[in-house]
C-alpha cells in the first residue's frame, strides 16, 4: 500500500508544478527593466499577471485529474504502476490535439456546430483586442513620456547619464508592446487559416446556402479585419521606433554642446 501512496503523493507533488513552470508565456519574457516608467509597462505586466492566473487554474485542474486518475488505475489494477498510469492519464484528460475543424466535427448538430464556431471566432477576436489594446495603450504611454524626455533634454534638465538610462527603458518597453502586437498577427493569421480551412470542410456536409455557416464566414472576414488593423498598428509603431532614435540622437548633441 506505501508505494501506491508514494506514488500518489509525488504526483501532487509535481505535476502542478511541473505544467505551471513548463508552460511559456505567449506574451513572452520580461526584458525591460522598469525603473523610470511603471504605469507604462502596466498593462503588459497585467496580460503576464492574468494569463498566470489562467495557468494556476489548468494546473488546479490537472491536479484532480491526476488524483482521480491515479487512485482509479490502482484500485483498477492494484499495482502501483496502475496508479502512475492513471495519474498521467487523469492530468492529461480534456487535451484536445486537431485542428479547428476536427475539434468541431464532433458536434453532429449543424446548427449547435456553427453556434460554437460564431463563439470562438468572437473570443478570438476578444483576445486580440484585449493585446492589441494593452500594447497600443504601453505604446502611447512611452511615447507621451519620450515627448517629456526631449523637452527635459532640451532645457537640460537631466544629464546625459540619466536621458539614456530613460530612453534605454523608454525603447525596451516599446519594442515588448511591438512585439506582442507581432504574436498577435502571426496568432491571428493562423487561425483565419483554419477557419478558412474549416469552411471549406463545412462547405462539403453542411446544408446548401447554411445560413450559419453563411454568418460564420461573416464573422471570420472581421477577424480577418482586426488582424490587418493590429498589422497596421505594429508597422506604425515601428516607424515610430526609428524616427525617436533619430529625435533623441539630435537632442544628445545639444547635451554635449
Amino acid at each position: 500500500m506505501r508505494k501506491p501512496l508514494f506514488v500518489i503523493l509525488t504526483l501532487a507533488l509535481v505535476l502542478p508544478t511541473t505544467l505551471l513552470s513548463g508552460c511559456a508565456s505567449k506574451y513572452g519574457t520580461q526584458k525591460t527593466h522598469v525603473n523610470y516608467y511603471p504605469a507604462c509597462y502596466r498593462p503588459i505586466h497585467d496580460l503576464r499577471a492574468s494569463e498566470h492566473k489562467v495557468a494556476e487554474g489548468t494546473a488546479g485542474g490537472a491536479f484532480i485529474g491526476a488524483m482521480g486518475g491515479a487512485l482509479l488505475g490502482f484500485l483498477t489494477t492494484g499495482k502501483a504502476e496502475g496508479a502512475l498510469v492513471g495519474g498521467v492519464a487523469g492530468a492529461a484528460t480534456g487535451a484536445v490535439v486537431g485542428n479547428i475543424y476536427a475539434k468541431k466535427k464532433q458536434i453532429s448538430d449543424e446548427n449547435r456546430r456553427m453556434a460554437s464556431y460564431l463563439e470562438d471566432i468572437d473570443g478570438d477576436i476578444r483576445s486580440l483586442d484585449i493585446v492589441s489594446a494593452s500594447a497600443r495603450t504601453t505604446l502611447d504611454c512611452y511615447d507621451r513620456e519620450f515627448k517629456v524626455l526631449l523637452n527635459d533634454i532640451r532645457t537640460r534638465r537631466i544629464s546625459r547619464r540619466e536621458a539614456e538610462e530613460r530612453y534605454g527603458e523608454i525603447t525596451s518597453g516599446r519594442e515588448e508592446a511591438i512585439a506582442l502586437l507581432g504574436n498577435a498577427v502571426n496568432n491571428g493569421r493562423d487561425l483565419d487559416r483554419q477557419y478558412e480551412q474549416a469552411f471549406v470542410e463545412e462547405e462539403r456536409s453542411v446544408k446548401r446556402g447554411s445560413k450559419g455557416l453563411t454568418q460564420a464566414k461573416r464573422r471570420k472576414q472581421n477577424l480577418t479585419s482586426r488582424v490587418n488593423e493590429v498589422s497596421r498598428q505594429k508597422q506604425q509603431a515601428e516607424n515610430q521606433s526609428v524616427s525617436n532614435q533619430r529625435d533623441f540622437s539630435a537632442r544628445l548633441q545639444e547635451i554635449d554642446a
